[in-house]
């Protein structure tokens, strides 16, 4: 692999990256939207769940011209998903490159990419996330991946390693957690900065089924941050269970981020 200095670098490799993987036809309709740059952030506000303040910054791919559709509904194949997980890392990169080059070090927000551990143990996620310590090292130290973890994850020898890499590198490190029917113990042997939840406490079947989560978040005194937080009562109820942070549309409505593609650029130096 060719070094990847430069945001363009980056782009032209994910671009080949993302069209070498494309597999079902909803590959296809992905890498299409990804051609007209229409495969982009929505971002929203991850706040203090008691101040109120902005603390962080939540990033999600979303397709559409309203960027109202999750790339991840789509049927897509495992390898495209793992792209589409690299390109994520790459738009956060790019916001907050442009972010350190606009605003006063006080003032960058340090962002959350929800990426799945198996992209980044995946050969071409691995280089390419070492060309990211290697070359764009000032830029991910503003970066929060939260790592999505399989069973298998956890009993592979290199995620060891990959975890405490990517710790030294990034702002944080947080790991996700969903299924309530999850194994939690392994969690708490990497030792996250911060669990990230989304969940439901609508029924009191969801209240019962959440309890184990919070068991374990208790347990290991980890701080945790609640996810699609509907309204004030339900976030009162996770400050009861504990959460020190949430996002959610109640307080927040995601704004879509949009860089302008190399392929643009490129097509315009050309005419």
């Amino acid at each position: 692999m060719a070094s990847l200095i430069s945001n363009q670098a980056m782009y032209h490799y994910l671009r080949e990256l993302i069209e070498q993987y494309v597999v079902t036809d909803d590959d296809k309709i992905i890498f299409e939207a990804f051609l007209q740059n229409d495969v982009r952030h929505a971002c929203q506000a991850i706040r203090d769940a008691y101040s109120g303040e902005v603390e962080y910054q939540h990033l999600t791919l979303r397709f559409g011209n309203r960027s109202e559709q999750s790339v991840y509904q789509f049927d897509l194949s495992q390898t495209m998903q793992y792209c589409l997980d690299l390109y994520s890392l790459y738009l956060a990169l790019r916001q907050t490159r442009f972010q350190m080059e606009t605003f006063h070090p006080d003032l960058i927000s340090n962002v959350v990419v929800p990426i799945r551990m198996s992209a980044l143990l995946w050969e071409p996620g691995l280089e390419f996330l070492h060309q990211i310590f290697r070359h764009h090292q000032d830029a991910f130290a503003h970066v929060i991946p939260s790592l999505q973890m399989t069973p298998e994850n956890f009993t592979q020898a290199d995620s060891t390693e990959l975890v405490e890499q990517i710790r030294t590198n990034a702002y944080a490190l947080w790991f996700e957690l969903c299924a309530p029917g999850e194994h939690f113990e392994p969690y708490a042997d990497f030792k996250p900065d911060m669990i990230k939840l989304s969940f439901t406490l609508e029924s009191k079947e969801d209240r019962s089924s959440f309890l184990p989560i919070i068991r374990f978040l208790r347990k290991h005194r980890l701080s945790w941050t609640a996810g699609r937080v509907a309204s004030q009562i339900e976030l009162n109820q996770c400050k009861l269970l504990g959460a020190s942070h949430y996002f959610g549309y109640f307080s927040d409505i995601p704004t879509s981020v949009s860089f302008r593609s190399f392929d643009e650029a490129d097509n315009e130096e050309c005419r």
